[in-house]
């Protein structure tokens, strides 16, 4: 039996569809059928040559992906329960971690799985066994210790998808930020990062949830997932404008936690402007490299800021995704985070809609791609 990979030969191109054997999975590996695989940020970084410094230039047969979810199509010998304890079958609907924490060292055992200095992640050259290493493909090979876990029957395809990497960082993130009910949050960007981390400090309990967006439609979103405030770019259109905009909604005291999910480096220092005394900015979306920005150190020691930068998490933050989106299905519409789904086949229509959407600035394009793999 063999299955599908898209492989990507050049930056910015087009991907092509190649066949490899599907293995028969190893003592303590799960064999996951793909049924769904999202077109990330951080995808498209990759894809348009971003990143080179980290997959080379040119790249050399380039797989890639990591949001997905699927049906366990086979279970390695001793493979009998997900890691939550839950009974694990053939048929399974599951998604997992894409990276692989050691779970014994220093850090792992400090519960900071994600900044694990052993930490594995598969392999994105095509053709290496056991071939199926990413998202974007028939197949996932799940090595053996890999964290694995069932999604809920109420939770479709589509929403689960990205739990695994926008939902599962931000929950960690804002756990590290300290992020606690009757706080007040700023969240600069409102795409997929930004509204999962509205829905989830409304569910903390968050007093006041400020966002601060370019995109028309964006902030639209931002509302119906709980923002209180949503603030637009083209209306405050300096970061003096925008930093006084937060200081007048919290009375001149500033954020407890201000979250980037922006990833351009001049937002950092202005959110570091809009804290309070004492609080926390967060750092999550710059994943690029080359993403330098300058501030005045004297002032973190003044205001007594705290600085939290997360990539990756533990897996607790997984389940806890996983449980979150069952417990609010109908609280916040995270359905509208997918506007298109693509066939594995057209993946390269997928990449220019994904790109298209993300540079938009005209207030229409809302959403992100993903990708059916049982079409």
């Amino acid at each position: 039996m063999k299955g599908r990979v898209a492989v990507l030969p050049a930056y910015g191109g087009k991907f092509e569809l190649r066949e490899y054997p599907v293995p028969d999975p190893e003592p303590g590996a799960i064999l996951v059928k793909l049924t769904r695989a999202g077109v990330c940020g951080s995808d498209l970084h990759i894809w348009r040559g971003e990143m080179k410094e980290i997959y080379g230039s040119p790249p050399r047969d380039l797989t890639f992906g990591h949001e997905m979810c699927g049906r366990v199509e086979r279970l390695g010998a001793g493979v009998s329960v997900d890691s939550a304890g839950q009974p694990l079958r053939e048929g399974d609907r599951v998604t997992f971690l894409y990276f692989f924490p050691c779970g014994r060292c220093p850090v792992c055992l400090r519960d900071e799985m994600g900044s694990c200095p052993r930490k594995a992640r598969a392999n994105r050259v095509a053709g290496t066994a056991p071939y199926f290493n990413n998202a974007y493909g028939d197949y996932y090979y799940l090595r053996p210790g890999g964290f694995i876990f069932h999604i809920p029957d109420e939770v479709s395809d589509d929403v689960a998808t990205p739990a695994n990497c926008a939902l599962a960082q931000v929950l960690y993130g804002l756990t590290r930020a300290g992020l606690q009910q009757g706080d007040t949050a700023v969240i600069q960007g409102a795409g997929g990062l930004g509204l999962n981390a509205v829905a989830v400090a409304r569910d903390v309990g968050a007093d006041r949830i400020i966002v601060l967006d370019r995109v028309a439609s964006r902030l639209e979103l931002a509302r119906a997932f709980g923002a209180d405030h949503a603030l637009s770019l083209a209306d405050l259109t300096t970061p003096e404008r925008r930093i006084q905009a937060v200081m007048d909604l919290t009375g001149g005291f500033g954020a407890d936690v201000v979250a980037d999910f922006v990833g351009y480096p001049d937002v950092v220092p202005e959110g570091l402007k809009m804290l309070r005394g004492g609080g926390c900015y967060l750092e999550v979306g710059s994943i690029a490299p080359g993403n330098v920005f300058s501030y005045d150190a004297t002032a973190l020691v003044r205001g007594n800021a705290r600085l939290v930068a997360t990539s990756n998490y533990s897996p607790w933050a997984l389940a806890q995704a996983l449980a979150f989106l069952r417990r609010n299905r109908a609280r916040f519409p995270f359905e509208r985070l997918v506007s298109h789904v693509f066939p594995l086949a057209q993946i390269s229509d997928a990449f220019q809609e994904a790109d298209w959407m993300q540079r938009g600035s005209d207030g229409l394009r809302i959403s992100r791609a993903a990708l059916s793999m049982a079409s």
